[in-house]
C-alpha cells in the first residue's frame, strides 16, 4: 500500500487533487505505521514513498482540499442514509403495529363483543393483511415476527452506512506524517 501511496502522490499531482480513496489509502498506511511501528515496510518501499514525495514537493499539502474530500465522502453515503432512513420508518411502523397488536390482544380478553369487533377492524386495517378473528393471539406473534424482520433490516442498512463513511479519514498532512515516520531512523 505503500507503494500505492507513491503513486497516488504522482497522480494527484497531475490532476491538481487527492481523492477520497487516496486519502483513504494515506490514513490506512498512517495508522499501520504507527501501529506496527514501521515492521515489514521495506527500505525500498520507504525511500520510493519519500522520493515521490520529495518530487511534489509542498505542493502535496496544497492538493489536499477538505471541503471536496468531506463532499465525495457524504456524496457515497447519501443514498445508503436514505435507505437506512425508510428502513428506520418501517422498523418503527412495525414496532407501532406490533405495539397496537398488543393492545388489541388485552381489548379481546377483556372487553364485550362491540369493542373486540372495532378494534380488530382497526387491526387488520392497519396489517395490511387478512386476520381471523378466532386466532388473535397468533397476531401478536405476527407482528412480533415482522417487527423483528424490520428492525434487522434497518440494523443492516445502518451498519452499511457506517461501513462505507469513511470521513473521519480525511485528516490533513497525513502524506507528510507518512513520510516523516519513514524518514525517522527509529523504525
Amino acid at each position: 500500500m505503500l507503494n500505492q501511496c507513491a503513486y497516488d502522490i504522482r497522480k494527484a499531482a497531475e490532476k491538481a487533487a487527492f481523492t477520497l480513496c487516496m486519502q483513504a489509502r494515506a490514513y490506512d498506511v498512517l495508522d499501520y505505521i504507527l501501529a506496527e511501528e514501521g515492521a515489514g515496510i521495506s527500505r525500498e518501499d520507504a525511500e520510493a514513498f519519500c522520493r515521490a514525495y520529495n518530487e511534489c514537493g509542498e505542493s502535496v499539502e496544497r492538493l489536499y482540499d477538505e471541503d471536496a474530500l468531506r463532499n465525495e465522502a457524504e456524496s457515497r453515503v447519501a443514498s445508503l442514509k436514505v435507505a437506512m432512513n425508510e428502513a428506520r420508518f418501517e422498523a418503527a411502523s412495525a414496532a407501532s403495529l406490533h405495539e397496537f397488536a398488543k393492545e388489541v390482544f388485552e381489548i379481546w380478553q377483556t372487553s364485550g363483543i362491540f369493542a373486540r369487533k372495532r378494534a380488530l377492524k382497526e387491526l387488520r386495517e392497519r396489517a395490511g393483511f387478512r386476520l381471523e378473528s378466532h386466532r388473535i393471539g397468533n397476531y401478536v406473534a405476527k407482528t412480533f415476527d415482522l417487527m423483528n424482520e424490520a428492525q434487522a433490516r434497518f440494523a443492516r442498512a445502518q451498519q452499511a452506512v457506517f461501513a462505507a463513511d469513511v470521513s473521519y479519514k480525511i485528516k490533513p498532512e497525513i502524506y507528510s506524517k507518512i513520510a516523516d515516520l519513514l524518514r525517522s531512523p527509529v523504525r
